[in-house]
């Protein structure tokens, strides 16, 4: 943290679902999606597997937790039966299983004091459950006359054997002794999402953006910290995205309470007061509007999310701005000065804001259906090309703020475009796998021959068509796997992101099929954008349903380090937020089960990213 650094933990080939860490901290647990879905516990120092268990989930791994002397691990499958596994995760044995419930699991907790005993909580669901041989003997929570069983979000065993705590969607905390409930106790406005026990009481976050401190037996609340903007500390980089946003997740660090926000921030708060924010990003829905500036190390991203967003690329890392927008957007773009910022929204309007307040200067809507792309024409930034998913590529005269110009013809959505470097020509790719040309600022169609397109000085080059984009094409390949490429100003390296989660790059032109590629894995799912920046030392990629956006350093041949842990040469030649369950019913409502049967998403060739070895790096050590 100190040192700003990142360090990422590569075994996985498909989204992880859930976490675990060991109580002495130095390992953790994370489960999977996937048909036969794994379990890995890896050693936070080296980054190295230490066990994967595999073999008695389908579909993919919800829930983990460890035991109290860190020597079992208990795993809840998203199976339609949700199965319980009880495991010697250092043997890699199972000891018990058993079928759960047929509504979703949210949590696992093994006892702390006994190990053969756990809980698990969800969908109006309570059970206790304790360990006789190969399997797990189950008892429901006995409610009585306090009310009816209610959807727990979370759970924590208290600091006797008999004694556990569960938090309602209603926003509740049940205190069970035993089996049986024995007290409720009023905690949020609204769902309680997460709890934690403490040295002496617990904490507790709810959709009401509050962390709230209690005693151990929950009869007082000591102190509760709103999550808001003026609570940040003087120090805190980034910038909240709303006051009181939904606490997801609780954990505790070094003394201080770290919380997880449905708005994808990950917060630090001091037992004082203060709170820090320490990593942020986009939230619901996928990432790919993605922008680099043309002259200074930021970027912009806009996404499904409804937020509009720049990032500082320096070491910092930080979010520098942000702003809601009326609807979610998938392409934005800076002007030649770097002073505006054009958005293309999902209702098929755009605006053009200001670059440094995020204050909208211009908005237009011609279209109803998404604008997929948008880009200045280069120079003084004279005119603006909108692409729209109705097959259209609408020009606008920026300063006297007119449409000038209509560019049809294209029988598919507009995927990427270019403008020439006089800005009076614009290539277009489009979702039918056609390369077009438009004459601009008036969109008459031209035909050029791929010979002439070699010898055009382009402004920019997205495109992922065209013979000097032949080789990089997969072997089977749908026009969607390439979604996004960029070239850097000299014209040598493309970047490519693609429909596998993979990350490329090629020596330009890529002429002919199957070119040689570096691939690198990040993303969890497609990469739907790529960037250069401005001086080309950084490439900037976002992943669509992970929401991430991810740095990567280019070093030029020659200067590069032995480090390929993450890259491998290929071997080819060739919902309105509506009242407080609005949260719970989309947590309830999620099916990972579809993803789970979909096809790998990694390509049959190559290594596959579980079985790449990282070799920790000296820092890293």
């Amino acid at each position: 943290r100190q040192q700003n650094i990142q360090r990422f933990y590569l075994g996985h080939d498909d989204d992880i679902l859930c976490l675990a860490i060991h109580p002495l901290k130095d390992y953790v647990a994370t489960g999977q999606v996937g048909r036969d879905s794994s379990i890995h516990i890896w050693d936070t120092e080296t980054i190295k597997p230490l066990s994967v268990l595999k073999g008695y989930h389908q579909y993919g791994v919800c829930a983990v937790d460890f035991s109290a002397d860190g020597k079992r691990l208990a795993s809840v499958g998203i199976d339609d039966n949700h199965t319980i596994v009880l495991w010697d995760w250092k043997k890699g044995e199972k000891l018990s299983a058993v079928r759960g419930s047929k509504d979703k699991i949210f949590v696992v907790k093994i006892n702390p004091y006994m190990p053969d005993k756990l809980i698990t909580v969800g969908i109006k669901h309570m059970k206790f459950w304790r360990r006789a041989g190969g399997g797990l003997i189950g008892r429901k929570g006995c409610i009585g006359a306090l009310g009816r069983t209610d959807t727990m979000m979370c759970a924590v065993y208290g600091w006797t054997e008999e004694m556990a705590f569960s938090g309602t969607s209603t926003g509740d905390v049940c205190i069970w002794r035993d089996v049986f409930l024995i007290k409720t106790v009023k905690a949020h406005d609204g769902p309680v999402f997460s709890m934690h026990a403490l040295e002496k009481g617990f904490v507790t976050g709810g959709k009401d953006g509050v962390v709230a401190l209690w005693d151990d037996t929950f009869e007082r609340c000591l102190k509760t910290y709103a999550i808001k903007r003026a609570a940040l500390a003087p120090g805190s980089k980034g910038l909240l995205l709303e006051d009181n946003p939904s606490i997801r997740a609780i954990s505790l660090g070094h003394g201080h309470i770290l919380v997880g926000t449905k708005n994808g921030e990950i917060l630090e708060v001091d037992k004082s007061g203060p709170i820090t924010l320490l990593v942020q990003g986009h939230m619901e829905g996928e990432v790919w509007g993605l922008a680099t500036h043309p002259h200074l190390p930021i970027c912009a991203t806009v996404s499904d999310d409804k937020t509009l967003r720049i990032w500082d690329l320096s070491p910092s890392h930080c979010m520098l701005a942000v702003r809601k927008l009326k609807k979610g957007g998938r392409c934005c773009c800076f002007s030649p000065d770097g002073k505006a910022l054009a958005v293309g929204l999902n209702d098929g309007s755009f605006l053009i804001v200001n670059a440094d307040t995020l204050e909208d200067l211009v908005s237009f809507q011609h279209r109803k259906d998404v604008i997929s792309e948008i880009r200045f024409s280069p120079g003084a930034g004279k005119y603006l090309a909108v692409a729209s998913c109705d097959n259209f590529v609408d020009i606008y005269n920026v300063m006297s703020s007119k449409r000038v110009g209509i560019c049809k013809g294209a029988s598919s959505y507009i995927t990427h475009m270019d403008w020439d470097v006089r800005g009076k020509l614009l290539q277009v790719n489009t979702g039918a796998k056609e390369q077009l040309f438009f004459e601009a600022p008036r969109g008459k169609k031209q035909t050029i021959p791929s010979l002439e397109v070699e010898k055009i000085g382009w402004a920019s080059w997205t495109s992922v068509l065209g013979s000097c984009c032949e080789g990089i094409w997969p072997i089977i390949g749908e026009v969607t796997d390439v979604t996004a490429s960029c070239l850097t100003s000299d014209s040598k390296v493309l970047a490519t992101g693609d429909d596998f989660g993979f990350v490329k790059l090629f020596r330009y032109p890529a002429k002919g099929k199957f070119g040689k590629f570096k691939r690198y894995v990040a993303h969890s799912t497609h990469v739907t954008n790529v960037r250069w920046t401005y001086d080309d030392s950084l490439l900037v990629t976002v992943g669509g349903a992970d929401t991430s956006l991810m740095l990567w350093t280019y070093e030029m041949e020659g200067h590069r380090d032995s480090r390929q842990c993450d890259s491998e040469e290929s071997d080819l030649d060739s919902e309105e937020d509506g009242g407080y369950d609005s949260d719970v019913t989309r947590e309830n409502e999620i099916n990972y089960t579809i993803k789970a049967l979909s096809t790998n998403i990694r390509p049959m060739f190559g290594i596959k990213p579980h079985l790449q070895q990282k070799e920790p790096t000296l820092d890293e050590r």
